[in-house]
């Protein structure tokens, strides 16, 4: 078989033209008449965006300080918009808006009535498609709807999660500050340490006289000494026969009194520390240390009476004198005991204290701590309660979708054009299909001729 020319090929479609347009114009005919009888489909458009910045607002901000305002924008990166039209696609969404509309399947609406898309500005754009425009609107707005409804659903059960932690971690911490507070009153009564910085001060300033009359009492103390030595030269000078020095100025009774006096000195001076000179406690003790004091100098005179006479002369003035010294001594050692043992109470109740002080300021600091912890939990418990009680914007609806006047299949114009289309092309073919029955006729009735001599020849 010969191979045609481009001219021959012109020539066939030439030759059958008129049969091309037939069929091309049956074709337009056959596509208007179809697209008369199928039922028109609509599609509604839908626009929102979910803001680039989260809808928050504190309600408890400080007096004269204003809210920020934070305009809504949505965010300008397609990643973020990933989430968002995964969610439109679940079968959740789907569920929620079939039960508003019943004809509607979940299917459906998941694979051929909606679609969603992303436009150059960053909205996102839902189509619904529906034979009623105005079901397809409605559609379109209850994806948008449940969307926001959803995302406030999760928004919501954070924000219960968030109360409910917050009313357990209070409880709690209350009950850890009323512990707190229970422990630290019961070492203040224990101990005392109502007025410890007071009691400190006290302390210092008894310490302060107590040194000085200490001091005070050591030169007493060192000059009564050297008067009792000068007394004694003297006496042994004046007295050759007597030696002062084998004087035994001592007895069991006054080795008892002399402690007694010693003890209550003590017991004087240590009550000065604690309570005041005129507490009764400290007003018997200073009598019995007068009673005991005027016991102590009775035996010292028996003592040396027993052993020296002649009251008139020189020698029993020096006598007298030097027991006077002997007395004054024993006070001032008693006085000198009693001061030593009151600034040891002294310098104990201050060591006390630093660490009395020092427990009790960590006590406090536990108080407050609970105090501040409780006071901030229930500062963000109000802020959650008032949190919940707004629903917050987590979708804007820019654009509400309105039951469409035009479907959007079929679309007639664009139908017919295609109708025309595809009927010229199947003309063509028509006219090379109808060219080459013709070109091969001939071969084909050799064939069929041959095939019938041979099987006559056979026969």
């Amino acid at each position: 078989m010969k191979k045609n020319t481009l001219i021959e090929y012109w020539y066939v479609l030439y030759d059958r033209r008129r049969m091309s347009l037939v069929i091309a114009f049956s074709t337009v005919v056959t596509v208007f008449i179809l697209s008369k009888v199928i039922h028109p489909v609509y599609e509604a458009k839908a626009v929102f965006f979910v803001p680039k910045e989260p809808d928050v607002a504190t309600f408890l901000a400080p007096p004269g300080e204003n809210m920020a305002r934070v305009p809504y924008a949505p965010p300008v990166t397609e990643e973020t918009f990933g989430p968002y039209i995964g969610i439109l696609k679940t079968a959740t969404i789907a569920q929620l808006v079939q039960r508003d509309f019943p004809h509607k399947k979940v299917r459906d609406l998941m694979q051929r009535d909606i679609s969603f898309e992303l436009s150059d500005e960053y909205l996102l754009n839902v189509y619904a498609r529906d034979k009623n425009p105005a079901l397809a609107a409605g559609i379109a707005n209850a994806y948008v709807k449940y969307f926001r409804k959803l995302m406030d659903g999760y928004y919501l059960k954070s924000q219960l999660d968030r109360q409910t932690t917050l009313e357990e971690d209070i409880e709690v911490n209350q009950k850890r500050l009323s512990r707190a507070k229970y422990v630290l009153t019961v070492f203040q009564q224990k101990h005392k340490t109502a007025n410890l910085d007071e009691e400190t001060k006290q302390l210092i300033a008894m310490k302060t006289n107590f040194e000085t009359n200490l001091k005070n009492m050591q030169i007493k103390h060192s000059e009564n000494k050297n008067k009792i030595l000068a007394t004694k030269r003297k006496l042994k000078d004046e007295i050759h026969a007597f030696r002062v020095s084998e004087l035994v100025i001592t007895s069991p009774l006054l080795e008892k009194l002399k402690a007694q006096l010693v003890d209550i000195e003590a017991k004087m001076a240590s009550l000065r520390v604690e309570i005041k000179e005129s507490h009764p406690e400290y007003i018997i003790l200073k009598r019995n240390y007068e009673e005991v004091k005027k016991s102590v100098n009775k035996e010292i005179e028996n003592i040396l009476e027993s052993q020296i006479k002649a009251p008139d002369t020189f020698c029993e003035s020096l006598r007298r004198q030097l027991i006077n010294l002997y007395v004054e001594k024993e006070g001032i050692e008693a006085n000198i005991s009693g001061t030593e043992k009151t600034l040891t109470g002294i310098d104990k109740r201050m060591r006390e204290i630093s660490i009395l002080q020092d427990q009790l300021d960590n006590l406090a600091t536990r108080v407050e701590r609970y105090k501040k912890i409780v006071e901030t939990l229930s500062f963000n418990l109000q802020e959650v309660n008032a949190q919940s009680k707004r629903a917050p914007l987590v979708a804007i609806q820019v654009e509400q979708a309105t039951p469409p006047t035009k479907p959007a299949f079929p679309v007639m114009w664009l139908n017919l054009i295609v109708g025309f289309l595809v009927g010229i092309v199947g003309g063509v073919f028509y006219c090379f299909f109808m060219n080459y029955l013709e070109e091969t006729r001939g071969v084909r009735l050799y064939r069929l001729l041959k095939a019938i001599k041979a099987t006559e020849g056979e026969a």
